[in-house]
């Protein structure tokens, strides 16, 4: 290789650096799924514990499932299941601009959702799949149009679940984590 090959390769390999690099300010979001937590249920609780049975609705020890564009309809929340998840089409419902969901944001929860075989078939693909979702401190509005506010993330993996009558979930805490890209707190409770 001679020297303007050589420089050319650097040169080359400088811009290639340069353009798939992230800002320093810029978050790696986490990818997350369609359901929150209230995030007092994990507080005290070991990593690798199964909490059963969680129900669905809108109390402060319920589960809820979520909509990150407010849509409604069950082909959206099935779409949302199939792994990564698509948590990147959230839109905050306070600040359409806002794309990105971050501890302090509110998301849109949804009523139960129907003993479907699309929604049993996503969730029996996620067996074995490590889900992070959201903890919530607050929720506001009505229990048909409820919003949750935000205050950490955790990882789950689904262990079992009932969705005729009242929807219900059990799942496997596998701890805390960091969603806010910049390496602090644990996502806990009041991060």
């Amino acid at each position: 290789m001679n020297c303007s090959q050589r420089r050319l390769f650097v040169f080359v390999s400088l811009l290639a650096l340069l353009l798939t690099a992230k800002p320093a300010a810029q978050a790696d979001t986490c990818p997350l799924y369609p359901l929150i937590f209230p995030g007092q249920m994990f507080t005290n609780v070991p990593t690798n514990t199964v909490v059963i049975d969680v129900f669905n609705g809108v109390l402060s020890e319920d589960f809820s499932w979520v909509t990150w564009t407010g849509a409604l309809d069950l082909p959206t929340l099935v779409a949302s299941l199939v792994p990564p998840g698509n948590s990147t089409n959230y839109v905050n419902p306070d600040d359409p601009t806002d794309h990105e969901v971050n501890v302090g944001d509110w998301v849109v929860g949804r009523p139960g959702v129907p003993n479907s075989i699309d929604i049993r078939d996503a969730l029996d693909d996620l067996h074995d799949t490590d889900l992070i979702v959201p903890i919530f401190d607050q929720v506001r509005g009505t229990e048909d149009a409820p919003a949750y506010h935000v205050s950490g993330f955790v990882t789950v993996k689904v262990v079992g679940y009932h969705l005729s009558g009242k929807n219900r979930i059990s799942v496997l805490f596998l701890g805390f984590t960091d969603c806010s890209g910049n390496g602090g707190g644990d996502g806990g409770p009041g991060v």
